[in-house]
C-alpha cells in the first residue's frame, strides 16, 4: 500500500462529526470489469460519460455500428467510424463540458488522493503504473476515504485476490428472471442492448456451471436450478442479491401464477428466434423475481432496487424506473419480511422513495451515486429524508468501479451528511449526540445492521 496515502484531513474539509466515521460503502462496483473488456484507467469513465453527447451528434445507425464494432474488437471499423463522425473530437467536446460538474469534482478530489496534485495527464499516467496491482490501488482509496469495507455489484468476486474483510459481493438476480433472452432493442443508444448482454452472458455462465448449455425443458427444473445456482454463490460469499432490471422494463413487477408462468416458459422456449413476445417474458420474469425475492426472505438476505435515472446515454426509460411502479410488489404479505434497499436517490424520485420508507418498514434508502451527480440535491434529499424517517433507514455509498470516483464520492457523501447535521443541530433538531448516532447509522452502521456485518 502506499505510504503516502492518508485519510482526509477532518480539519482541512471541516468534517468535525463524519470525517472520522469508519465508512461502511452499500452500493460499488469495486473490482467490476464489463465481459469482453479490460481493466481500464479512470479515462475510461470520462469516455463512458461522453456516451449520450455523442450518441446525439452522429446519425442513429453510425452510432450502433460504432458501438457493436467496439465490443467485437472490430479496431479498424471503429477507428473508421470514429474517423468519419468525428467521435474522438465529441468525447473531447463532452469532457470539457463536463468540467462543471460534480462528477469532475469527485474525479479531482480521488485523482489528487491517490496521485497528488498536478495535470490530468500526469494523474492518468501513475493511475496507468497502478493497473497491474489494481486491488492495492482500490485499498489506498479505501483508506484515504476512511472506508472499513465495501459491498460491490460485481457477477464474481475472487475471495483470494478481493478479501472478505473488505469487499463482501452483492449479486444480480436479473441474468435467472430472463432465461429466455430480450426482445431486440429499438430505441436509442445502446445502455439498455449492453444490459441485456451483460444479463444473458451471465446466465450462460451460472447454466455451465450446473452442466448445461441452455434453459431447461420445464419451468420447474428451471427454477430448480435458479435455487442450487443462488444457493452456492450465497455459499461462496454473496451478502446480497440487486435488481437492474429497470434498465430493461418495467418495475412494475405484478403477481404471475405458476400456471400462467409455465405457458408464458413454454412459449418462450418453443419461439422461433427472433421472436417478439414482450408479454410471456414480462409474466415470466415477474413470476421469476417474486420466487427469487422469497429465496431472500428465507435466506435473510437483503434486495437492492435500482430505480430512477440511468446512464448518461439513453435505454433506460425513466417513467419505467419510478419507485412506485413496486408498490404491488412490496405489498405482497408473504414480502413483508423482505428487506428492501431502494439505491441512489432513485432522482427524480427521491421523495417517492422517501414515502415507500416510511410507509413500508421493510423498506431501506441509500444515496449511493448522489454525491457526484447533483451536491446540492445531495443535502435537500438527505435533509428530508433523516427528519422524515427514523435513523435505522438510510445508507451511503458511491456507486462506482474507480478507486478515484470512490475517494472522491465518500468524501462529498460525508461533506453533504455534515452540511446536514450541521444544520440540524443548530435548528435544534438534533442534539449533539444524536449528530453522532446518525453519522455512525448513515456512513456504515445500518448497513452493517443490514447485512449481518462486523460493527
Amino acid at each position: 500500500m502506499s505510504t503516502s496515502v492518508m485519510p482526509f484531513s477532518v480539519p482541512a474539509h471541516g468534517l468535525e462529526i463524519t470525517g472520522s466515521v469508519p465508512a461502511i460503502d452499500h452500493h460499488s462496483h469495486a473490482a467490476y470489469v464489463r465481459p469482453g473488456e479490460k481493466l481500464a484507467t479512470f479515462d475510461s469513465l470520462e469516455t463512458e460519460i461522453a456516451a449520450g453527447y455523442v450518441e446525439s451528434r452522429i446519425p442513429a445507425d453510425a452510432y450502433q455500428q460504432f458501438v457493436r464494432a467496439n465490443r467485437a474488437g472490430d479496431h479498424a471499423a471503429a477507428a473508421a467510424l470514429a474517423d468519419r463522425h468525428r467521435i474522438p473530437a465529441l468525447r473531447d467536446e463532452a469532457r470539457e463540458l463536463y468540467r462543471t460538474t460534480a462528477f469532475d469534482r469527485a474525479l479531482t478530489l480521488g485523482c489528487d488522493a491517490l496521485y497528488g496534485s498536478g495535470s490530468r495527464e500526469a494523474q492518468l499516467a501513475s493511475a496507468r503504473t497502478r493497473l497491474e496491482d489494481y486491488r492495492s490501488l482500490y485499498d489506498d482509496a479505501l483508506t484515504a476515504s476512511t472506508t472499513r469495507m465495501v459491498l460491490t455489484d460485481v457477477p464474481d468476486l475472487d475471495p483470494h485476490e478481493w478479501p472478505v474483510e473488505r469487499y463482501r459481493q452483492i449479486a444480480r438476480i436479473d441474468p435467472y428472471m430472463f432465461p429466455f433472452g430480450h426482445d431486440t432493442y429499438v430505441g436509442r443508444g445502446f445502455d439498455a442492448q449492453r444490459f441485456a448482454d451483460i444479463l444473458s452472458e451471465k446466465l450462460t455462465v451460472e447454466l455451465a456451471a450446473d452442466g448445461r448449455d441452455s434453459p431447461h425443458a420445464t419451468l420447474g427444473e428451471y427454477r430448480e436450478f435458479v435455487a442450487r445456482s443462488l444457493r452456492r454463490r450465497v455459499d461462496a460469499g454473496v451478502v446480497g442479491f440487486k435488481i437492474v432490471s429497470a434498465y430493461l422494463r418495467t418495475l412494475h413487477f405484478e403477481h404471475v401464477d405458476v400456471v400462467d408462468a409455465r405457458a408464458a416458459y413454454d412459449a418462450l422456449r418453443t419461439a422461433p428466434a427472433g421472436s417478439t413476445q414482450p408479454v410471456a417474458r414480462k409474466q415470466l420474469s415477474d413470476y421469476l423475481v417474486s420466487e427469487i425475492a422469497h429465496l431472500a426472505v428465507e435466506w435473510e438476505l437483503p434486495v437492492q432496487i435500482h430505480s430512477g435515472i440511468g446512464h448518461s446515454e439513453p435505454g433506460l426509460r425513466i417513467a419505467n424506473a419510478n419507485p412506485l411502479l413496486l408498490e404491488e410488489f412490496l405489498n405482497t404479505p408473504s414480502l413483508n419480511r423482505l428487506r428492501v434497499v431502494l439505491i441512489h436517490g432513485g432522482y427524480p424520485y427521491a421523495s417517492q422513495l422517501g414515502a415507500l420508507a416510511h410507509s413500508l418498514g421493510n423498506v431501506y434508502l441509500d444515496y449511493s451515486w448522489m454525491p457526484y451527480l447533483h451536491s446540492h440535491l445531495t443535502v435537500r434529499v438527505l435533509q428530508e429524508w433523516l427528519e422524515f424517517l427514523p435513523a435505522h433507514k438510510v445508507a451511503y455509498g458511491t456507486d462506482t468501479a474507480h478507486p478515484e470516483i470512490h475517494v472522491g464520492a465518500t468524501l462529498l457523501a460525508r461533506e453533504a451528511l455534515e452540511t446536514v447535521l450541521q444544520q440540524g443541530l443548530s435548528a435544534r433538531i438534533w442534539t449533539a449526540a444524536q449528530t453522532s448516532m446518525l453519522a455512525e447509522r448513515v456512513l456504515g452502521g445500518n448497513v452493517a445492521e443490514l447485512y449481518g456485518l462486523p460493527r
